[in-house]
């Protein structure tokens, strides 16, 4: 069964209807699914925020941040990523956030980054730790907690018929201790929203797990769901475009699929009924890699 992330806020959550991941059989050979390692949190209305800076407009916009917060890389910086990477979600207020490099912990912040931004929305943010490879349990940040990537999203109050959180581990590793993750959110009704982090020391790995994501269980997965509309996937797939390249991003973007890329390893995919609108980087102090906005046509 999911987890359901317990922190302050949950109390504020308003007719919340949390629809959980049921025991899941026939999965594609690719992929490992593993639903009790799930971290979930919905939340309702956010009374007391800033003031909203989402648009009403039709837009949909995606926004992708590797934090460099495990504590052990030399990217860290003393967990300072996590407030600067919530005031960005908060001023671009996306409608769907994919994060990598975190740990459980610090998802809370992020959320509230992006209830502040849609206050009179839904938000749902969805956890999955990396898998050590030692002891087949949850990879840890240096001060014990879990360390993974995450998809948040909010959805109109109008709209919300809650989520379906999946995740799961590629069978293809690089033989490191950190085995690499993917975790999607069907909004019911809304949109599909997965986040990855590949392998960083083997191309070809990386490639394999790209494959593995976007050929075998995004379909999987929104069939299980029962989902049918617009998808978007982000993260960091330590792959680059290389033109003609045979170990080139491109190769992992199924038919009917736009990417876009913020020149090095971060990436939004997006399935061809969200149209492409525009792009951004915001530079950022504490971590490694840009911020990285995709704005598409929501309608």
């Amino acid at each position: 069964m999911t987890r359901i992330q317990s922190h302050t806020l949950l109390h504020q959550a308003l007719a919340i209807s949390l629809l959980l991941t049921p025991s899941l059989t026939a999965a594609p050979p690719t992929i490992q699914l593993r639903p009790s390692s799930l971290i979930t949190s919905t939340l309702g209305p956010y009374n007391t925020g800033r003031g909203r800076t989402g648009s009403p407009s039709p837009s949909f916009t995606s926004l992708q941040l590797n934090l460099c917060n495990s504590g052990f890389a030399s990217c860290y910086a003393q967990g300072q990523s996590i407030p600067e990477a919530a005031q960005l979600i908060y001023i671009s207020a996306p409608n769907v956030v994919t994060v990598n490099e975190i740990c459980n912990t610090d998802v809370a912040a992020l959320q509230t980054g992006l209830r502040e931004a849609w206050p009179s929305d839904y938000t749902y943010a969805v956890f999955v730790p990396a898998v050590d490879g030692r002891t087949d349990a949850a990879y840890r940040c240096k001060d014990g907690s879990e360390y993974g990537s995450a998809v948040m999203g909010r959805v109109g109050g109008e709209a919300w018929k809650g989520v379906k959180a999946y995740g799961g581990e590629y069978v293809v590793q690089d033989g490191g201790n950190e085995e690499r993750v993917f975790a999607c959110v069907a909004a019911v009704g809304e949109h599909f929203a997965c986040a990855t982090h590949l392998s960083s020391k083997d191309k070809g790995v990386a490639m394999g797990q790209c494959k593995a994501l976007m050929f075998d269980a995004v379909p999987y997965l929104k069939g299980v769901a029962g989902f049918e509309g617009r998808v978007v996937v982000g993260g960091d797939f330590n792959l680059r475009y290389v033109k003609g390249g045979g170990d080139s991003v491109q190769l992992c973007v199924p038919s009917g699929w736009t990417r876009k890329g913020d020149g090095d390893v971060q990436h939004i995919m997006f399935t061809d009924d969200l149209g492409f609108v525009g792009s951004k980087k915001y530079g950022l102090s504490y971590t490694d890699h840009d911020g990285w906005l995709v704005k598409l046509n929501g309608t």
